[in-house]
């Protein structure tokens, strides 16, 4: 059974993940960019609540002041460590497309078509059950993609792929080509991506975890046989990786979290 696309959500927002998260699924976001952002946040939560804010599985935290994006979780309030390599692909004033596919033991992301980076679980993936969007952005579709299985068996360990090389060219979940009626200039990689990924080119002058590599054989549970994925609000934790990152305010309330 097909689940109904969100279009036009008005920001900040928060929405239930129809049937939660599990290996295969994914859901694809696309909006724009206002010209005069600062940053904004999508957040995978295990609950609807922002104030006090539930437990969030995945931050992603978009800075277009310190050129990155944030990634991080929080648990009973506290943020972990924070993860910041990858520069930001992101342009101001322009339309994007992000992915988020769940994995037994990550969540990837793909940012315009290209593997941005992956972030182990620090939470059960079974726990989110919302996601939360706010700060600088206008979002035009909210996409749920990937079937769960009727009797679906989560691995404690990840399945053995044999020896893993640089992932094939083009990636996605082969048939999808947007939503009806979407044109404001989205990127051209967004008209559905082919049954392979392509690997991740080396960003020149970012951080370490820029181009990392992905497995190609988890997606089987959700009938996407390929993808580009492989990662937010912001925190006061130590900065894993770029230690140049600002930290935030101790307030959780929606905008309020952003400096």
């Amino acid at each position: 059974m097909s689940v109904p696309p969100i279009y036009n959500p008005v920001i900040p927002c928060v929405h239930t993940i129809p049937g939660g998260m599990y290996p295969g699924r994914m859901i694809r976001f696309q909006g724009t960019v206002p010209p005069g952002a600062q940053r904004f946040a999508i957040n995978f939560q295990c609950g609807p609540n922002t104030d006090p804010r539930d437990d969030i599985a995945l931050h992603l935290n978009f800075r277009f002041i310190e050129m990155c994006i944030v990634r991080n979780h929080l648990t009973a309030m506290n943020w972990g460590m924070e993860e910041t390599s990858g520069g930001m692909p992101l342009v101001r004033g322009e339309s994007f497309e992000a992915l988020i596919l769940c994995e037994p033991q990550s969540l990837k992301v793909a940012i315009n078509g290209v593997h941005f980076c992956e972030f182990p679980h620090r939470t059960p993936f079974q726990r989110i059950s919302h996601l939360t969007i706010d700060g600088d952005v206008m979002v035009n579709f909210i996409g749920f993609e990937g079937a769960q299985p009727p009797t679906q068996m989560y691995m404690s360990e990840p399945p053995a792929y044999g020896a893993y090389g640089a992932p094939p060219p083009a990636y996605g979940a082969p048939g999808y080509g947007g939503p009806q009626g979407f044109q404001a200039g989205i990127p051209p990689s967004s008209g559905g991506y082919a049954t392979t990924y392509a690997a991740p080119q080396q960003r020149q002058g970012l951080g370490t975890g820029a181009a990392v590599g992905l497995g190609v054989g988890a997606l089987a549970a959700g009938g996407l046989a390929g993808y580009a994925l492989g990662g937010g609000f912001s925190s006061d934790s130590p900065t894993r990786e770029e230690p140049q990152v600002v930290g935030f305010s101790e307030s959780f309330g929606g905008d309020d979290w952003a400096e």
